[in-house]
């Protein structure tokens, strides 16, 4: 994609109502840029992110009651105003307004609960002159279905390795937590609770050093408290933990090939 584009951030619960708008500005000839249609499957998903703010032309900025929680949405509009480009904010509900960031009380934005067609009429009527984006849409890559946070020991990046290439044919990105940039000024955990949040899927990688992570217990608890699916892949041979007694794994230590065909079905199972 050309740099002529807006960058569309927002939190991915609020992804059905930015879907809708997404399509209705596309409809209208307006080129954007959002995750889930230019990340290519494979993609280290943070770095993939970090590229499309980079190149991106101005950025619509939905705020919601979600957006609030979003420690990615907060990096993204920071790096929008430190680099002066355009921003054109767009509330989603009643609590949009009340969470905006003060660094953006001056800046334009807009009412999605005036109705989509509508509001993106109003954008293309905005940016048509200002940044020339009208009538330069670009087809799409193949989609990513979204990105699966990568939970495991930095011991265990050998079958890390053979899962990344395995995301890549299921069409998946991933957060790497080794491999993704990070933020370093901030917290750790409200950095890895966002990225969890965020995710489709959670794949908790099983072995004696994840039993000893400072972080990848904690990881697959808070998966669990919030509801994102988790699978459990038990990539070495360990001991019984009290943290998943019980709960079913899928396990790789009788041939990667049998345990990855056993992730595919259950991922399918999953509708994933």
């Amino acid at each position: 994609m050309s740099n002529r584009y807006l960058y569309i951030s927002y939190s991915h619960r609020d992804k059905l109502i930015v879907n809708q708008f997404v399509a209705a500005l596309s409809s209208r000839g307006l080129p954007v840029w959002q995750d889930i249609n230019e990340i290519a499957p494979g993609e280290d998903w943070q770095e993939a992110i970090e590229s499309g703010m980079k190149s991106a032309s101005a950025i619509l900025y939905f705020i919601s009651a979600n957006s609030s929680k979003s420690q990615w949405m907060e990096r993204e509009i920071a790096a929008f105003i430190e680099r002066g480009k355009p921003i054109i904010v767009v509330a989603i509900d009643d609590s949009g307004n009340k969470f905006k960031p003060s660094d953006l009380k001056l800046t334009h934005w807009l009412d999605l609960r005036m109705g989509v067609d509508q509001a993106a009429d109003s954008i293309v009527r905005r940016l048509a002159e200002d940044i020339h984006l009208v009538g330069t849409s670009e087809e799409p890559k193949q989609k990513s279905k979204g990105y699966v946070f990568l939970s495991y020991a930095e011991e265990d990046l050998d079958f890390v390795v053979k899962l990344r290439e395995f995301l890549k044919h299921r069409d998946y990105a991933y957060w790497d937590y080794v491999e993704s940039k990070r933020d370093y000024h901030g917290q750790l955990f409200l950095e890895l609770e966002s990225a969890i949040l965020d995710s489709t899927a959670v794949l908790s990688v099983l072995s004696e050093d994840w039993k000893g992570s400072k972080w990848t217990v904690r990881e697959y608890f808070f998966s669990e408290e919030v509801g994102r699916p988790v699978f459990l892949l038990k990539a070495k041979p360990m001991g019984p933990t009290l943290a998943i007694a019980g709960t079913p794994y899928i396990d790789f230590n009788s041939g990667s090939e049998r345990g990855f065909d056993e992730l595919d079905r259950a991922l399918d199972r999953r509708k994933l």
